[in-house]
């Protein structure tokens, strides 16, 4: 899915990206881990988290097509009422 450049330029345009490892063994990776109940070793999960790193949509995993994220983006977007790019909505319901 990361491989869409129009997913890549909302995630970039639109979100502040972040990743966090659930492999390792310290540090602040664990502690992000921790702070959200995610388990190591589990498969990616993709948060949206205000300003105070409280989720703004809830937490779903297993969601591994470009449609399902950029159906995601567009939800948090609406929350927080910004703007959604029409080549984002059109991803959201392609797939």
């Amino acid at each position: 899915m990361l491989t869409n450049p129009q997913l890549v330029k909302a995630i970039e345009e639109e979100f502040i990206p972040m990743l966090v490892y659930n492999n390792r063994s310290g540090g602040m990776d664990r502690e992000l881990l921790e702070r959200y109940g995610e388990p190591t070793w589990n498969f990616q999960v993709i948060r949206f988290l205000d300003a105070e790193g409280e989720d703004i949509i809830p937490r779903k995993d297993r969601v591994w097509t470009t449609s399902g994220v950029a159906r995601r983006m567009v939800k948090t977007l609406r929350v927080v009422k910004r703007p959604v790019p029409d080549y984002l909505e059109n991803l959201a319901g392609n797939e």
